[in-house]
């Protein structure tokens, strides 16, 4: 699809990690949000120039890819997405992600910090979970092993796409699809890993390469303010603003954040 190979790496812990991929000019790496997969950028990379390099890693526990048996963190995911750029031999590669594809990248960012030439954090923030946003984690994690993966995503769904959207059914067909094949053991898995994140604050002003936020205006679950205390703390950042957009921005707006990668670092 697009030009996208697909592929498998193994971990040292017994993980399957899948991943699309496409050599080309300035790669980005892009990475999914809870319960997706690397088709949540489908029409991102639709909206891309064809020439530009992708590397699209699919998370343990989430589309194709197995959950090993390591601990889940950002850091034991992040470390896999490094893995894959060497695998794959990128030089300095852009990286990107969306939610917990954010917080992923922001791991990125402080397990090796001269990786990447650029970072694009979308619908996402900076800072670990609160108390109450833990209380959420163990109350999604309840759902899960009473009513399954469907009643989660169905909970979930309300906060991720906006109801005014054109294209509000299809893209909920498309969520719950992907939440289908994450499914109870790698959406729980997750949530464990998410809830533990460390706050990435302190990190953002020793980025010194350019640093794009984007964010829905109408983002529940990572306001608008998130994304400004990003763009704030970082110092060669900016602060997207996408109208009329929920949590999804990447699949309700995909034209405008494949702008916002283009102009992250000029390609």
């Amino acid at each position: 699809m697009m030009g996208l190979r697909e592929a498998i790496h193994g971990t040292r812990d017994g993980a399957e990690i899948a991943y699309r991929v496409r050599a080309g000019r300035d790669p980005w790496v892009l990475m999914h949000g809870l319960g997706c997969d690397a088709s949540m950028w489908d029409e991102v990379v639709a909206s891309l120039p064809g020439d530009v390099g992708l590397l699209l890693p699919e998370c343990r526990g989430h589309g194709g890819s197995t959950l090993g048996w390591s601990i889940p963190s950002v850091d034991l995911w992040a470390r896999d997405v490094l893995d894959l750029i060497e695998t794959e031999r990128l030089e300095r590669p852009a990286v990107g992600g969306l939610s917990m594809g954010g917080y992923t990248a922001l791991a990125v960012a402080a397990l090796d910090p001269s990786r990447a030439r650029a970072y694009a954090f979308i619908s996402t923030a900076a800072t670990a979970d609160d108390a109450a946003a833990r209380g959420r984690r163990a109350e999604g994690l309840a759902t899960l092993r009473r009513s399954g993966w469907r009643a989660f995503a169905d909970a979930l769904l309300p906060l991720l796409l906006s109801d005014a959207h054109p294209r509000r059914d299809r893209l909920r067909r498309h969520l719950l699809a992907m939440f289908e094949r994450a499914g109870e053991a790698g959406l729980a898995a997750t949530l464990f890993g998410l809830a533990h994140r460390p706050d990435r604050r302190a990190l953002l002003p020793g980025l010194a390469v350019p640093v794009v936020a984007v964010v829905g205006e109408a983002d529940p679950l990572t306001p608008p303010a998130r994304a400004e205390e990003i763009a704030r703390l970082a110092p060669n950042a900016r602060r997207i603003v996408l109208p009329a957009t929920s949590h999804m921005s990447a699949m309700e707006a995909p034209e405008r954040v494949a702008e916002a990668l283009l102009g992250a670092c000029g390609s």
